[in-house]
């Protein structure tokens, strides 16, 4: 089936009498009245669940779902985004090695990277992997590699094709984090990365109603970042993955929504009096034009940024204005929201790290939802021109 099928269905074989629409299985804990059978299934001999940290039914088909259309072995659920970072980054490199992670990135990302993993003997290389040349010099040396399919906020593109036959080269795993283009725009597992990681707080479930996080890649990496999950007590619950596979069902069509109006009002706002600069990977001004254009041949999602002359006072301003758009920390729901990196995702950077990355005090990211996208552009000249 075309990915747009298969995100309807993957996950789940319906059978004569069954519920069109998933139970909800919340129970914590299984019973058996065989000791072998038991074993077997914990084990992972039988089909079965045991225990609701380690395996769950509604959870095990979101991470069917999410795994058939990534094209990947299987997958991990669990509690965050970030917990699915860390649960792929341990499972690629349980040992201190040198990461090499695209220099523009999630802040919550680079936190992690900073804050935690580097005093336990990690080193931390951020690069500009849209360099090929300074990509190539840093892997060398690197023990995994991290990049983004659009790099957050100014939804830059690294050649993630490039950069995973540089890596395969090596010997080095690549983890892309595939939240902004989500299995309907981009494939990274095709092109040659290890793990995929996806937010699925976003995209996935695209309606502002749960936190989670989904990992795939091979079954024995997602095994051993199972049990670590599971250890550590990071797997997602019940309901989490209950709406994250209802949300799943019709991923294609919002997509395709987000994709068509963000690029609109990416070049509506290139004309509004007060915007500087408009980032927008499908721009034939951005400098991954070219690159974003192969890789992302179906739209780039909802994600763009713009840079509003007048800093934080414009942006409060543009705020108080807005009659349909929302100022929101998140990103990926079916509304309009804006966000201002300087203080949501972006805050652990210093200022000088934020315009080293040409995040400014007037930098706001848009996450374009699926509104009429006249409405979108509309809100957004009114609130900046007044």
């Amino acid at each position: 089936m075309k990915p747009a099928s298969r995100a309807v269905h993957a996950g789940r074989e319906l059978e004569a009498r069954s519920p069109l629409a998933p139970d909800l299985s919340p129970a914590a804990v299984h019973v058996y009245t065989d000791l072998d059978d038991y074993d077997a299934v914990v084990r992972g001999e039988r089909p079965g669940h045991y225990y609701g940290r380690n395996s769950n039914s509604n959870r095990d088909m979101l991470e069917r779902a999410v795994a058939d259309l990534e094209g990947a072995d299987a997958g991990v659920a669990t509690a965050s985004g970030m917990a699915a970072l860390h649960a792929a980054i341990l499972a690629l490199a349980p040992k201190p090695v040198t990461i090499v992670a695209t220099r523009e990135l999630y802040g919550g990302t680079a936190a992690l990277l900073r804050l935690d993993l580097e005093p336990m003997g990690y080193e931390i290389l951020f690069v500009d992997l849209t360099d090929l040349d300074a990509a190539s010099r840093a892997i060398h040396t690197a023990g995994l590699v991290i990049a983004e399919t659009i790099t957050n906020p100014l939804c830059g593109v690294p050649d993630i094709e490039a950069i995973a036959t540089i890596c395969r080269e090596r010997g080095v795993p690549l983890l892309v984090d595939n939240t902004f283009a989500t299995p309907m725009l981009c494939r990274p597992l095709q092109l040659g990365a290890t793990v995929v990681m996806h937010s699925a707080t976003k995209y996935l479930g695209g309606h502002s109603d749960l936190v989670a996080g989904v990992i795939v890649g091979e079954a024995a990496t997602m095994a051993a970042a199972l049990k670590r999950s599971a250890r550590t007590g990071t797997t997602l619950g019940p309901f989490d993955a209950w709406l994250a596979l209802r949300g799943l069902r019709t991923l294609d069509v919002r997509m395709l929504r987000h994709s068509d109006n963000s690029l609109a009002l990416a070049r509506a706002m290139r004309s509004m009096r007060g915007v500087s600069r408009v980032h927008h990977p499908l721009l034939e001004s951005s400098p991954s034009y070219a690159v974003a254009h192969r890789l992302l041949a179906h739209g780039s999602g909802g994600m763009m940024a713009f840079d509003l002359d007048g800093g934080r006072d414009a942006v409060q301003r543009m705020m108080e204005r807005f009659r349909l758009v929302t100022f929101a920390a998140s990103l990926g729901g079916v509304e309009t929201t804006i966000s201002y990196p300087e203080i949501t995702s972006h805050r652990s950077m210093s200022p000088e790290e934020r315009k080293a990355l040409g995040v400014g005090a007037g930098t706001v990211r848009v996450s374009i939802g699926i509104e009429d996208a006249g409405d979108i552009i509309a809100d957004f000249e009114q609130a900046i021109s007044r």
